[in-house]
């Protein structure tokens, strides 16, 4: 009997991106017209700045 192949974070991800991007592709937004965007991962600690000017 075969085993069963479980579906990983990584799998879902790449099926809600997948998703997403087709959506996009029907509404038009990657034809050239529109600047793809690209979202700042979350996972990433960025240190806030104290001083403007200094």
């Amino acid at each position: 009997m075969a085993k069963k192949k479980r579906i990983t974070k990584k799998d879902l991800l790449k099926l809600e991106q997948a998703a997403v991007r087709e959506e996009r592709k029907r509404q038009g937004a990657l034809d050239g017209r529109f600047r793809e965007k690209v979202e700042k991962s979350k996972k990433t600690y960025s240190r806030k700045r104290k001083h403007k000017d200094e």
